[in-house]
């Protein structure tokens, strides 16, 4: 996820190594930061692959006095910001996590390769609420084998969990499609 959320930083334009943190974390957070440790490997790990290079600090849109490496993507990296973008079979309980980020940077994919996204994403969600009605239906259809369980505080906390759950991806649902409207419009515009 973190070398994706880098790409997609450096498709934007070239930034200094203290700003790719500070956006990476004010993405990921507040729970969850990339140590300036981890990032420095990673950039120098990317670096290495040569998916990312040293570049002007003057080309970096936000100036700063602070002294700090600069980044810009290569052609390369391009290839492989593409390649993590279009992969939809890693990190499957993480997903809706990773499809965020990707959602930032569909500007940089076809409008095809935004509909495959956004069209696995829906049915992504689609697959998380029948998974939840699935067992809102095992529950309600074997009454016998919960009623000991039904007045205990156990069953109340799993039950409201399921409809918070359910409401949660009917929301993700909800957005993913205003994503496709988004694209829908994105194209009707360019015509």
């Amino acid at each position: 996820m973190y070398e994706l959320l880098v790409l997609s930083l450096l498709m934007k334009f070239p930034l200094h190594a203290y700003l790719i943190s500070k956006i990476a974390n004010d993405t990921i957070g507040p729970w969850e930061s990339v140590s300036r440790g981890t990032l420095s490997t990673m950039l120098n790990k990317l670096d290495k692959a040569g998916l990312i290079e040293e570049a002007n600090p003057k080309k970096v849109p936000f100036p700063t006095e602070r002294p700090s490496r600069t980044f810009q993507i290569t052609t390369k990296g391009k290839a492989r910001f593409y390649e993590l973008m279009m992969d939809t079979e890693k990190n499957p309980g993480n997903y809706s996590k990773i499809f965020h980020n990707k959602a930032i940077s569909m500007e940089f994919l076809s409008k095809e390769d935004q509909y495959y996204l956004v069209n696995h994403y829906i049915k992504y969600c689609q697959k998380a609420i029948d998974h939840i009605k699935k067992q809102q239906f095992e529950f309600d259809e074997n009454p016998e084998q919960v009623e000991s369980m039904k007045n205990t505080s156990f069953y109340g906390t799993i039950r409201s969990l399921m409809e918070l759950q359910l409401k949660q991806w009917e929301l993700e649902l909800q957005w993913s499609y205003q994503l496709k409207e988004q694209i829908n419009t994105s194209i009707k515009n360019e015509k």
